[in-house]
């Protein structure tokens, strides 16, 4: 805990101390977003924190929201589209070039995800830890079209800055209202993004789980979903 004091610490007022610089803030941003969505990179990036603690210094400093937020989305954008390019460029040779044949279980894994879900795989992946690293490159790799990959790209973008910088800007205020730390918003948010991202990709399990004490309903959801679910491996 300790160690994550003092990450979180440094993080603040590093942020705070570019907070002063506002465009000089919002290409961080950009730059930020830009990394966690670049192929294999972006597994370096932590951008979960970083645009929580982006939301808090948005309430705490009254800074001007629309800008910051326009930047993570674009970034996002830009990241992706990097990836896309480097996996249409590199197809299979990506698994034997540096870095990227270094992770080739999570590339696999990577594309069992795009070849289930499609073009939802872009959507979805943004928002699971690692795959969101992968699955824009496996996309290029694959040969997917680039205008609908762009479309995607761009509403998934959207969605994603939104569901880490919003959380940030109101558990900063409802904190900042009860007298704690910024700090905590790093801590609730990333508590509370997880929850909500393991129960939209899990919720099946989770369903079928519960399933044995929700009576009437419980046997239907049972029925609906128990075989697909045991053919499902790792979703």
């Amino acid at each position: 805990m300790d160690l994550f004091h003092a990450i979180t610490s440094w993080m603040e007022a590093t942020m705070l101390a570019v907070s002063s610089n506002y465009w000089l803030f919002v290409f961080l941003v950009f730059l930020v977003c830009v990394g966690e969505a670049v192929f294999i990179a972006g597994l370096l990036v932590p951008s979960l924190p970083i645009l929580l603690l982006v939301g808090g210094l948005i309430t705490q400093l009254d800074l001007p929201f629309w800008p910051i937020f326009l930047a993570a989305t674009a970034g996002g954008i830009v990241g992706d589209a990097i990836s896309y390019w480097i996996g249409y460029w590199l197809k299979d040779r990506v698994k034997t070039v540096w870095p990227f044949k270094n992770h080739l279980p999570l590339i696999a894994r990577g594309e069992i995800f795009f070849q289930r879900h499609g073009g939802k795989a872009i959507f979805i992946g943004r928002f699971i830890t690692g795959l969101k690293a992968v699955v824009p490159g496996i996309a290029g790799m694959l040969g997917m079209n680039w205008g609908y990959f762009t479309l995607i790209n761009t509403i998934s973008a959207f969605v994603w800055a939104a569901s880490h910088i919003l959380p940030g800007m109101f558990l900063t205020q409802w904190l900042k209202s009860i007298g704690l730390s910024l700090e905590l918003v790093i801590i609730f948010g990333t508590i509370i993004l997880t929850v909500v991202f393991v129960v939209l990709h899990y919720w099946k399990r989770i369903l079928l789980f519960f399933a044995p004490w929700l009576g009437g309903f419980g046997r239907t959801v049972q029925e609906r979903y128990g075989k697909p679910a045991e053919g499902e491996s790792g979703h």
